[in-house]
């Protein structure tokens, strides 16, 4: 009797087993999450967060991707029994968000529960919804601009000399009076979208306007949720340079410190510099039939490196090992720009050529010589990045500007710019902060305050409009004019 009875145990095990299996493989049937997903999440007695995400499958029951609530997340997921879905999220502020949720796989949707780690510490637990959107294209634009020039500025304006200027031995920054660039690919990241291949070339001119539109670059993008823009720009452009005051001329083959006869010339260079690539203040989302439209910044002024060494001058700095002349810096913005501004220390107080090492004479100014600032309208201030040639003194600086919501950058009441500076790009710690009143006269003069904190100053509101830093004793200063804007 017990043998009978071992047998049919065995047989009701089998049979279970096959049944269990049967449900399985109906349970777990593939399903493609290949797409871009949107939803919200919340947390009992909060207001709903929104969600968007977009997945690639990676196998018949796995996919990984991003979602973006407050922060960008990697995700992996996975498929499992009776349509169940389990997921780990690994976010950009270090948190770790596990989700566990029940796939509709008719109606593209998985709505769970979610729970909010840090340290293996339970932070949050909540619901959320996810439907995947229909698939889809559009157009974007990226549109390039010119930065603060110094057109209109009396010191823009060509002096008579009496005889030709010969520059100074040393290492120099040239501000290029035109320059012809040429956009070859452009990618949303962040999302699904590749590198999209693009031909558009576009000319900087320095005499023009500042924010003057050089260019509108389409491109083909893919329905999603992104984080920031890459943009690759050719490696080789011209450039051409006229520079009386300063003694520098661009010719097909160099440059010279003595006029050509003909005038200057447009010279071909070659840069080691890669694109751009900037994150965006929060996430955008494209859907079917949006179109995009994003800005770029041509920073054009005091960038590009030569040499000069008894009157002959080498692109780049030879003396320190660097023989690439550079390509100009560039900034992105994801709404059109108001206004733009060039700070000069009144030690330089020029937009033009400027020396800054080697054997210069007198000996070249340190710290802080250079401030851009941009502007989203005429009292918003989106950006400030400091332009450094050595440490400030009695100024620590681990990121030279305060950017993307970062930084608590602020035009209060007064008129003056108020930030601060992290120890590195995490931003999560603060080692200064400073105050500027605003010049928006071109000549116009001001003082740069700056103060060793040890304290997040975490200003009322997010940013310094409540207020700039009150500065009595300040552990740096030091002048500057407006000169380009």
């Amino acid at each position: 009797m017990g043998k009978g009875r071992g047998v049919r145990l065995l047989c009701a095990a089998v049979i279970g087993f096959a049944a269990f299996t049967a449900r399985g493989a109906t349970g777990m049937s593939p399903f493609d999450f290949t797409g871009h997903w949107t939803g919200t999440s919340q947390q009992e007695g909060q207001p709903a967060n929104t969600l968007m995400a977009d997945f690639t499958s990676t196998g018949p029951k796995t996919f990984t991707g991003t979602l973006t609530a407050e922060n960008p997340c990697s995700v992996t997921g996975k498929l499992k029994q009776h349509m169940k879905v389990a997921a780990r999220l690994d976010c950009s502020n270090g948190h770790i968000v596990k989700i566990r949720g029940h796939l509709d796989p008719a109606a593209a949707t998985i709505q769970g529960n979610f729970a909010e780690f840090v340290h293996r510490r339970q932070l949050h637990r909540g619901t959320f919804v996810l439907s995947r959107q229909s698939g889809g294209s559009s157009s974007g634009t990226v549109s390039f601009f010119s930065g603060a020039t110094p057109a209109g500025h009396p010191a823009a304006l060509r002096g008579v000399h009496p005889g030709v200027v010969v520059p100074k031995d040393g290492q120099w920054y040239l501000s290029p009076d035109k320059m012809i660039l040429t956009v070859t690919s452009i990618q949303l990241q962040g999302g699904a979208m590749g590198p999209v291949a693009v031909n558009c070339p576009f000319t900087y001119d320095r005499s023009q306007p500042g924010l003057t539109k050089l260019s509108d670059c389409p491109f083909a993008v893919t329905a999603g949720t992104y984080t920031g823009l890459n943009v690759e720009i050719s490696p080789t452009y011209q450039v051409l340079i006229d520079d009386t005051d300063d003694g520098f001329y661009s010719t097909s083959s160099g440059i010279v410190t003595s006029p050509p006869a003909g005038g200057a010339q447009y010279l071909t260079v070659t840069t080691t510099s890669l694109g751009i690539s900037s994150g965006f203040p929060a996430p955008v989302d494209v859907g079917p039939g949006a179109s995009p439209t994003l800005s770029v910044v041509v920073n054009g002024l005091q960038f590009f490196r030569v040499q000069v060494s008894a009157g002959v001058v080498s692109l780049g700095w030879p003396d320190v090992g660097d023989t690439d002349p550079k390509r100009p810096d560039m900034t992105v913005s994801v709404n059109a720009l108001a206004s733009v501004a060039f700070y000069s220390n009144q030690g330089i107080a020029s937009a033009g050529a400027i020396c800054t090492g080697g054997a210069c004479t007198p000996p070249p100014l340190q710290g802080v010589i250079a401030a851009y600032v941009f502007y989203a309208s005429a009292n918003t201030p989106t950006w400030i990045q400091l332009v450094l040639n050595g440490a400030p003194s009695g100024c620590p600086i681990g990121v030279s500007g305060a950017f993307n919501g970062h930084g608590y950058l602020g035009l209060d009441a007064t008129d003056t710019l108020g930030w601060a500076l992290p120890t590195d790009d995490s931003f999560s710690s603060y080692s200064t902060e400073f105050n500027m009143a605003q010049v928006t006269t071109l000549g116009g003069s001001t003082t740069m305050n700056c103060q060793q904190i040890s304290t997040d100053p975490a200003p009322p509101g997010g940013n310094f409009s409540s207020g700039a830093p009150v500065l009595s004793s300040p552990d740096y200063s030091a002048g500057f004019v407006l000169v380009a804007n």
